[in-house]
C-alpha cells in the first residue's frame, strides 16, 4: 500500500516534535535513589534538614536565623567535625549608596584530608530574605552541605581538607562571603570553591558560573559529574546579568571555582512560599549528588596542579560533557565558512540561487526574527497588564510552561509566515542559504568575541550545511526521504540549540522573552529546507495552523495559573509610622492594590506616598492608619569635632524596639567625605552631595541590642539631618482589618508584611 506524502510528512513533524521533547525532558533530574548506601547522598536526611531550616525566615538578628545555625553547628557537631563561628561587621559598597551593613556570623567547619596542602570550600549561605523560609534558597545548599559532609565522613579520608563554609547576610548582598575572604586565616588555604545557591524551586542544577580559564576544573567535572547540565554560555550570560552569589568575592580573589544553582519555578524565589513542600526533591537530589561527587574528585586532587586552560563545552544527553580548548573556534568556524561556500557555488551553478536573493533570505530571517521577537515583547506586555497572574509577579507565574510553549510556537509561527509569503520571490534555497549566512555571521562574531557560545552556531551550521549539500542534488527536494534526510542533518541543531531558549526563559523570566524567542526564529532559519519539505512553501496552512496553536496555548497558560493557596498572589502591605509627627500610614508598592490591600488603603482616602525609603522599593500609595506608641530608632550624638578641616559627627545608633533592621539616611549642605559605620571604615573618593532627593546612607541588619557606634565625616559650615527608619518583619495584628487571606501572600520582601518606625534628628552646622 503507497503511503500518501501527508502521512509521511506528518510522521516527520512528530519526529521533529518528539526530538524537541526529548531534549527539553532531559533537563529534568533523575529521582534519587530510594535506599542509598552510607556514603551515598540521602535526599531523604537533606529534606528533613530543609524541612528544619526552613521552618522560619532567617534574615539576621531573628530567631530563625538563630535557629539555623544553631541545627548547622550542632549537626557539626554530632559528625564530629569541628566548626567555629567567625564574627564580623560586613560593608559592601558594591551597589552603592545605601551601603550595604550587617553584623555576620559566618560558620566555618573543616574536615582533615590525609595530607596538608590547598583544601577544597563547599559553600551556601543559611540566611533568607525577611519574608521567605528560603527552602530553595539556600536551605537547599546548607542541607546539601551538611548530607555530603555526613557522607564524606562516612567513607574513607580524603586526600585535601574540605571546608565546610556557610555564610551569612549572602542576601544584604554578599556580605558573609566578602568578610571570610578579606578576613578568615581559612581562606588562604582554599585552593579551590564549589557554591550551591538557587533563584528557583525545580529543574536541573546547572553549573552556571566558573572561574577564568576554568578547563581543567571543566573537565574533572565532566567526568565526576553524574548528569551534568552545563554549557560555556552560562558564564557568558552570567557575567553580564551582573547576579551576586557567594561564588564573586571568591572569583574576585583568583580562587579557582565553580557556581552551581537552580533556576526554574522562580515564582517562589524570595517569596513566602519558597517552602519545603515546594522544593522538588529531584532537584536536592541531583545538588546533592553533584556535591558529594565532586567534593571526592576533588578532594583526592592536588589542586596546585590543575592548570588554567580556556575551554569551551556543553552537555549531550547519554554522551555527558563535550570539552575542547577555546582555540579551536575559529578552526572550527571555517568549517562551516567552507561548506557554505561550496553550497552557495553549487546553487549559483545549478541556478538554484543568486547571490542578491541569497542577501534577501538573510533579510526575510532577521525581519522574521526582529518581528517575532517584538510582538512576543508586545503580547507579554499586554498580559502582564491585562491579567493579574502575570502582572503581579516580576517575572514568570507559578507555572510558566504553557507560556513559554506557546511563545516558541509564535516565532516559528512568524518565521513560517514569511517563509511562505517570500517562496514566492525567492526560491527554497535562497531562503536556506540567507538563513545559514546570518548564521555564519553569528558563528564567526561569537568565535572572536564570546567563544564560550561558538558551538551553538559553527557545529550545528556545519551539519546543516552538509544536509543541504545532499538536498541540492536530490531529483525531489520535497520528497518524505529528503526530509528524512534533512532531519538527520538537523539534529547537531536540535540537540544543542533547542535547550536555549528554555535555558533563556528560565534566567530571564517572561517579561524579557524576547531573546528566547529571536533564537526560535533563528533555528528555525536553519530548518528552513525542512520547512519546505513540511509544505510551508507552497500552503499557509503550516503557518496558520502554528498561529492557532499559539493562541490556544496562550489561552491555556492563562486560564489555567489561577491563585490560589497554593499558588497565592502577591500582595504588599506596611505599616509605616513617623515618630516625630506621631502620624502612622499603611503604604504599598502595588500599582493595582489587591482587594485584602484595598480594605487598609480604601481607594476614596489613598494618596500617593510620602513615607520614603531609599533604594528600598517604591512606594505607590498609603493611606492613615491608627499610630500606635512605638518607641522610635535612636540617633545620638556621642562626639562633634572639626580637625583639619574635618567635622566628624560620632554618633550612637540603636532601635529602641530591639528591630533587627536598620536604615540611615544623612542630607547636608555640606560635601560628606565618609564614615565608619560599627568599625567599618568607608570614603567617598569625591565629596558627595546628600540631597534631600538622593540622601547618602545605610542599611544595617543584625542590629545588637546595645545598638552600634559610628562617625560620619563632613565638610564643615552646614546643619545635618540623619532620618533614622528601623523595620521589624510583621505587620500589627491588632490594626488589620481582616486576616491575611489564604491565596494572597505578603511581597516584596524589602518592604511588605514589615513595621517602619521612623525619626529624624538635625544637628547644628559644627561646633
Amino acid at each position: 500500500m503507497k503511503i500518501p506524502p501527508a502521512a509521511h510528512r506528518a510522521a516527520l513533524v512528530l519526529a521533529l516534535l518528539a526530538i524537541v521533547a526529548f531534549r527539553i525532558v532531559a533537563f529534568v533530574p533523575k529521582a534519587p535513589p530510594a535506599s542509598p548506601t552510607p556514603q551515598a547522598f540521602s535526599v531523604d536526611l537533606a529534606a528533613a534538614h530543609v524541612a528544619h531550616l526552613a521552618a522560619a525566615p532567617r534574615p539576621p538578628g531573628t530567631s530563625g536565623h538563630d535557629a539555623a545555625q544553631e541545627l548547622i553547628r550542632a549537626e557539626l557537631t554530632r559528625l564530629g567535625i569541628p566548626v567555629e563561628i567567625q564574627r564580623a561587621t560586613a560593608l559592601g559598597t558594591h551597589w552603592g549608596v545605601p551601603y550595604d551593613g550587617a553584623r555576620v556570623e559566618n560558620l566555618v567547619a573543616r574536615l582533615p584530608g590525609r595530607e596538608r596542602g590547598p583544601a577544597l570550600a563547599l559553600v551556601a549561605h543559611y540566611d533568607s530574605v525577611p519574608n521567605a523560609p528560603g527552602a530553595a534558597d539556600d536551605a537547599s545548599g546548607v542541607a546539601v552541605l551538611l548530607e555530603t559532609a555526613r557522607a564524606l565522613r562516612a567513607g574513607p579520608a580524603l586526600r585535601k581538607d574540605v571546608i565546610f563554609l556557610f555564610t551569612d547576610a549572602e542576601e544584604a548582598g554578599v556580605l558573609g562571603g566578602n568578610v571570610f575572604v578579606r578576613e578568615h586565616p581559612s581562606f588562604r588555604d582554599i585552593g579551590l570553591v564549589l557554591n550551591f545557591d538557587a533563584r528557583g524551586t525545580r529543574g536541573p542544577v546547572g553549573l552556571i558560573e566558573t572561574s577564568a580559564d576554568a578547563g581543567a576544573l571543566v573537565r574533572h567535572f565532566a567526568d565526576a559529574a553524574p548528569d551534568p547540565v552545563a554549557t560555556s554560555l552560562f558564564p557568558e550570560i552570567a557575567r553580564r546579568l551582573g547576579h551576586q552569589t557567594d561564588f564573586f568575592p571568591f572569583r574576585q580573589a583568583g580562587v579557582p571555582g565553580m557556581n552551581f544553582a537552580a533556576a526554574d519555578g522562580a515564582a517562589h524565589y524570595h517569596s513566602p512560599v519558597d517552602a519545603p513542600a515546594h522544593l522538588d526533591r529531584r532537584t536536592l537530589a541531583h545538588a546533592g549528588t553533584l556535591a558529594t561527587s565532586l567534593a571526592r574528585r576533588f578532594g583526592d586532587l592536588e589542586l596546585t596542579t590543575l592548570a588554567a586552560e580556556p575551554v569551551v563545552y556543553f552537555d549531550v544527553p547519554g554522551l555527558g560533557l563535550i570539552v575542547y580548548g577555546r582555540a579551536w573556534a575559529m578552526p572550527i568556524a571555517m568549517i562551516p565558512a567552507a561548506l557554505f561556500a561550496f553550497a552557495l557555488l553549487s546553487a549559483v551553478r545549478r541556478g538554484q540561487a543568486r547571490p542578491a536573493r541569497v542577501l534577501a533570505g538573510f533579510g526575510v530571517l532577521l525581519a522574521s526574527l526582529v518581528l517575532a521577537a517584538g510582538l512576543a515583547a508586545g503580547f507579554v506586555a499586554a498580559l502582564r497588564a491585562l491579567a493579574p497572574v502575570w502582572g503581579v509577579f516580576r517575572g514568570d507565574p507559578f507555572d510558566p510552561g504553557l507560556a513559554r510553549i506557546a511563545l516558541a510556537l509564535l516565532g516559528v509561527a512568524v518565521f513560517a509566515a514569511a517563509h511562505r509569503f517570500f517562496r514566492a520571490r525567492l526560491s527554497p534555497f535562497e531562503l536556506a542559504l540567507g538563513a545559514a549566512s546570518a548564521w555564519l555571521l553569528l558563528a564567526f562574531v561569537t568565535a572572536a568575541l564570546l567563544p564560550g557560545a561558538s558551538f551553538l552556531f559553527a557545529l550545528p551550521l556545519a551539519a546543516s550545511l552538509a544536509g543541504l549539500l545532499v538536498w541540492q542534488r536530490r531529483p525531489a527536494p520535497q520528497s518524505p526521504s529528503s526530509g528524512l534526510w534533512l532531519l538527520l542533518s538537523a539534529l547537531p541543531a536540535l540537540v544543542l540549540v533547542v535547550p536555549v531558549p528554555y535555558l533563556l526563559f528560565v534566567a530571564l523570566g517572561l517579561p524579557r522573552a524576547a531573546p528566547a524567542v529571536a533564537v526560535v526564529v533563528l533555528l528555525a532559519g536553519l530548518l528552513a529546507p525542512l520547512f519546505e519539505v513540511f509544505g510551508a512553501g507552497a500552503s499557509r496552512k503550516p503557518a496558520l495552523g502554528l498561529a492557532a496553536a499559539f493562541v490556544v496555548t496562550l489561552g491555556l497558560a492563562v486560564v489555567t495559573n489561577p491563585f490560589s493557596p497554593a499558588r497565592p498572589r502577591p500582595a504588599c502591605l506596611a505599616y509605616a509610622f513617623d515618630a516625630d509627627r506621631r502620624e502612622a500610614v499603611w503604604t504599598t508598592t502595588e500599582d493595582k492594590p489587591t482587594p485584602w490591600t484595598t480594605l487598609h488603603i480604601p481607594e476614596a482616602t489613598r494618596r500617593a506616598a510620602r513615607f520614603s525609603l531609599p533604594d528600598q522599593g517604591t512606594l505607590r500609595y498609603e493611606a492613615e492608619a491608627p499610630p500606635l506608641d512605638l518607641p522610635p530608632p535612636q540617633f545620638e550624638a556621642l562626639g562633634d569635632t572639626i580637625h583639619e578641616g574635618i567635622r566628624t559627627l560620632r554618633f550612637r545608633l540603636r532601635s529602641g524596639r530591639s528591630a533587627p533592621f536598620v536604615l540611615v539616611s544623612v542630607t547636608s549642605e555640606a560635601p560628606l567625605r565618609g564614615a565608619t559605620i560599627d568599625g567599618r571604615r568607608v570614603d567617598e573618593p569625591s565629596a558627595f552631595r546628600a540631597t534631600a532627593a538622593e540622601p547618602w546612607g545605610f542599611t544595617f541588619q543584625g542590629l545588637p541590642a546595645e545598638g552600634i557606634e559610628g562617625s560620619i565625616d563632613l565638610a564643615p559650615g552646614a546643619p545635618v539631618t540623619v532620618r533614622v527608619v528601623d523595620r521589624t518583619y510583621a505587620l500589627p495584628e491588632q490594626l488589620l482589618r481582616a486576616p491575611i487571606p489564604a491565596d494572597v501572600m505578603l511581597m516584596p520582601f524589602r518592604i511588605a508584611g514589615s513595621t517602619f518606625v521612623a525619626a529624624e534628628r538635625t544637628f547644628g552646622p559644627g561646633p
